[in-house]
């Protein structure tokens, strides 16, 4: 229940009252970058959360106690959680050529335990590809409401799976989608290629 409480919490929050926002849910963000003959097809976050909220995950969906989350118990996850995540176009944010791709469904989920961290793992295709080479593509995962804070994560933050053709892709903040009355500069995964 503390779960559904949080995400009731995150949806209630009013515009007013950002002032008195601050974080009280933390994710660890990776981002892997989906590519296939030169072109992104997709994207993977990879959400680990902090030690509160992971217990209050296991406490709620880990009926068997055994601290992971079985196959069945990752789909009670999903349905408990990604119909308000939804809401808040799943924190994410993509962009081709610098325009808003507007909210894409997660074309897979899974939740599991990793290190004593509950994790959640969100697949996304691209509507078609893209080539990084004619248009930018870039990704940001933040909480405009700012009861959630998104950060890269501090190690192998970024991967590349596929064939990227020389592709590389960096992270750097933001400025342009600052938050939280502009004091929040959101990261930003861009592509670039040579």
């Amino acid at each position: 229940m503390r779960v559904l409480a949080w995400l009731v919490a995150v949806m209630t929050v009013a515009a007013p009252q950002a002032a008195l926002a601050h974080p009280h849910v933390f994710i660890d963000n990776r981002v892997t970058l989906l590519f296939a003959d030169g072109a992104v097809t997709g994207f993977r976050t990879e959400w680990r959360f902090d030690e509160i909220f992971s217990e209050d995950l296991l406490a709620q969906y880990d009926a068997d106690a055994d601290g992971t989350f079985s196959a069945a118990e990752s789909d009670q996850v999903r349905d408990g959680t990604l119909p308000n995540l939804k809401g808040f176009r799943y924190f994410t944010y993509a962009y081709v050529g610098g325009e808003d791709l507007r909210q894409l469904e997660p074309a897979a989920f899974k939740a599991d335990i990793v290190d004593g961290a509950a994790r959640f793992l969100f697949t996304y295709a691209l509507p078609r590809p893209v080539d990084p080479r004619k248009s930018k593509f870039a990704v940001s995962i933040y909480d405009h409401e700012y009861y959630v804070e998104v950060l890269m994560a501090a190690t192998e933050p970024l991967a590349i799976e596929g064939d990227a053709g020389g592709c590389q892709a960096t992270v750097a903040d933001d400025p342009e989608h600052a938050y939280y009355e502009g004091f929040v500069i959101p990261q930003m995964v861009a592509v670039g290629c040579p």
